[in-house]
């Protein structure tokens, strides 16, 4: 597979994401703003409105995450970039290489946790959502996240409007 159709794949998939990360954040704003007007106005709060928010949040996140990789949009110093300016691609794969290797490290050592957790069958304290639910969005942006920063060391950079493979 060539780069420019890596990149083009990655561009769809971190849009996917992105959307899906938009939607999260909708229903945590929708459902605290509701909780807010019901409190407000019939003094009857939404019963586990936090654990919602804290589910949504996580979601809104971690599936945010592999698009921020794609595009290069992590909190950077750029003082380097305007010393030497030929060294910018480089570290550009360097940071990907970096990236790869710790988002590697973090999914690895999720993976016993989340395994017990689906083992005890742990579940949220109001609505008794099962922990899992709160975790496996977190493991999988890490891992996706992990992919595309692979996608971006081998293939370069990847169009920050997603539509490089649209044409």
């Amino acid at each position: 597979m060539s780069a420019a159709r890596v990149r083009a794949l990655v561009a769809r998939l971190t849009l996917l994401f992105d959307s899906i990360a938009v939607l999260a954040l909708l229903a945590m704003m929708s459902v605290t703003t509701a909780d807010v007007l019901l409190r407000r106005f019939t003094n009857k709060p939404i019963t586990g409105v936090t654990e919602l928010a804290e589910l949504a949040l996580g979601v809104a996140f971690f599936m945010a995450a592999p698009g921020v990789f794609a595009r290069g949009a992590n909190i950077t110093v750029d003082m380097i970039d305007q010393w030497r300016p030929r060294w910018s691609a480089a570290l550009k794969r360097m940071a990907a290489f970096l990236s790869a290797v710790m988002l590697g490290f973090f999914a690895w050592h999720m993976v016993g946790p989340l395994v017990d957790i689906v083992e005890f069958g742990d579940t949220s304290a109001d609505l008794q959502i099962p922990k899992v639910w709160f975790m496996a969005p977190a493991w999988v942006g890490i891992v996706l996240a992990l992919f595309t920063s692979v996608a971006v060391l081998l293939a370069g950079e990847i169009d920050s409007a997603g539509s490089e493979g649209a044409q």
